[in-house]
């Protein structure tokens, strides 16, 4: 009786574990979509990206000439980071500048749309074809040409395989 009591909390454990991870793949952002912006600034954010924003986003300034849509608590954990170096650093004040100089809280409306700030399309150099890239815990939003541009350099095999050669992809 104890040792199908142990399997059965140890079954039970491995289900939770399971079902952590599965929420957390769930909340995760994945695909490529396009999308536009109107001319009020308003951009409808896709559909299945919707429910890990629930509680709330920012988006802020991209490093690659992008935009990055964050959920809060993933802001949150990037702002506590960013608090726990020196601040006397002059890298660190930059970062901050830049991350949070640029950040806004994210409304979404009942119609799942955000309203991009103006100084944001313009860093970004959107105007209204746009295209949304997921990366995991964030996605991105990009100019559909700069978009285009960066992709062709991902889809050429040789270069892509150059390009993470000294990565570490061990499974």
């Amino acid at each position: 009786m104890i040792i199908s009591g142990r399997k059965w909390v140890e079954v039970g454990r491995r289900s939770n574990r399971r079902f952590t991870l599965i929420k957390q793949v769930e909340h995760m952002f994945f695909g490529q979509y396009d999308h536009n912006i109107d001319e009020k600034g308003r951009f409808t954010i896709p559909a299945r990206y919707r429910v890990p924003l629930e509680n709330g986003a920012y988006i802020t300034l991209g490093f690659d000439d992008n935009l990055m849509v964050l959920r809060a608590d993933q802001f949150e954990k990037l702002s506590h980071n960013i608090q726990e170096k020196n601040i006397t650093h002059p890298k660190t004040r930059e970062l901050a500048r830049f991350l949070f100089g640029n950040a806004d809280l994210l409304e979404i409306d009942k119609n799942g749309r955000i309203l991009i700030p103006q100084f944001l399309r313009n860093a970004a150099k959107m105007d209204s074809a746009v295209k949304v890239v997921g990366l995991g815990i964030y996605f991105e939003i990009w100019s559909l040409e700069i978009w285009n541009k960066k992709q062709e350099r991902l889809v050429d095999g040789e270069v892509r395989a150059d390009l993470f050669a000294d990565m570490d992809f061990t499974f």
